[in-house]
């Protein structure tokens, strides 16, 4: 029988319409001889819609063929239940093809634990701790894995304290800077501050997107390296690409507007280097709990390499970065995806076998 996968698209976050271009080229190269697909898209208002015109929904045909569904957190439906009539569509796995906030954070993943169903990718802990640039910092380097010196400034902090958080910055890091948004992924809201006048205008534009905000110091002329991790107990690296930009740095335009930049694969480094750097992205995944995969992101200035950030759920378009890698590495997209639900079906069967409940045994004599 064919493994019925559920591919879930969408969501609520700035990241929705990258997402559903991922989920279209996971759909059209899925190995149908092996896996019978499920299409559900989630709203901007957070409505579920399944059915075989859920991608048309998202895009704005009102009259495409959906339903409104919820997955059910009872492991006993194991799937989806239609809002309308209470049928259950019964389901093996989840490819949850979800970028940024309320997709790659955990709280979907979170979801599908309760429910007991197989799903692709890293779990709660690993996708709570990468969406977030400040923790991922702080993880790394407890593992003793390079990062580039930086600090974080809550919304909290910058509100009661303006003054004194720039103050801090500028005794603390040297100009030119970055300033991130802490939890959103494709490069949304990140700015390169050059001079101390900018800076107060780029940490509240950054804070309009997330509630915390990363400071980072800028690496000199720094190589952009990505590489792809596939696994859960023993993950594996790809040969790392090197990402040339069209303008100062690969921001959210290069990735999905002006198509400007260009990937060189593999990176232009020594074999020693590259060899470091897959070693290295093995590390960093295993360091959050990683599984199934993500793509980590490296800066690498002469001799020095940095971690910068770990996406738990990369672009999947046949054109990304990530299934790039692997093709490249000598494992093809549909191999690929088809190696993903396998790796996701073989941590759900691990995790099914550990023990839930214990029985209370009584004392002798009561």
């Amino acid at each position: 029988m064919k493994t019925k996968l559920a591919i879930i698209f969408g969501g609520v976050s700035t990241e929705h319409e990258v997402s559903i271009v991922s989920a279209a080229s996971v759909a059209k190269h899925l190995d149908a001889e092996r896996f019978e697909a499920v299409y559900v898209g989630i709203a901007k208002d957070g409505r579920w819609l399944m059915g075989p015109g859920a991608f048309d929904y998202l895009k704005g045909d009102a009259a495409a063929d959906v339903r409104r569904v919820l997955l059910s957190p009872d492991p006993a439906h194991h799937g989806f239940v239609d809002l309308e009539s209470g049928e259950i569509t019964r389901i093996d796995a989840i490819f949850p093809v979800l970028h940024g906030p309320r997709g790659e954070d955990g709280t979907i993943q979170g979801l599908f634990e309760l429910a007991g169903i197989a799903y692709v990718g890293c779990g709660v802990m690993a996708s709570a701790i990468a969406i977030d640039k400040d923790m991922t910092k702080r993880v790394l380097s407890q593992h003793g894995i390079p990062v580039v010196k930086g600090t974080s400034v809550s919304s909290d902090a910058w509100l009661s304290d303006k003054a004194e958080v720039m103050n801090e910055i500028g005794k603390t890091l040297k100009f030119p800077l970055f300033v991130k948004p802490a939890t959103m992924g494709s490069s949304v809201g990140v700015v390169k501050v050059d001079e101390p006048e900018g800076l107060e205008a780029a940490i509240s534009q950054a804070l309009k997107y997330s509630l915390k905000v990363v400071v980072e110091q800028a690496v000199e002329q720094p190589l952009e390296i990505e590489v792809a991790v596939l696994g859960n107990g023993e993950p594996k690296a790809s040969i790392p690409g090197q990402i040339i930009p069209g303008g100062e740095f690969y921001d959210y335009a290069d990735k999905y507007i002006n198509d400007n930049s260009r990937a060189v694969i593999p990176a232009p480094l020594d074999r020693a280097s590259l060899d470091n750097i897959r070693f290295m992205a093995e590390e960093a995944f295993a360091a959050i709990g990683g599984t199934g995969l993500a793509r980590v992101d490296f800066l690498v200035s002469g001799e020095r390499c940095y971690v910068n950030e770990i996406n738990t759920l990369p672009g999947f378009t046949s054109i990304s970065m990530y299934p790039k890698l692997w093709e490249a590495t000598g494992l093809g997209y549909r191999e690929l995806i088809s190696r993903l639900i396998e790796l996701a079906l073989e941590r759900r069967e691990a995790e099914d076998g550990l023990i839930k409940t214990i029985e209370l045994i009584k004392p002798l004599g009561v």
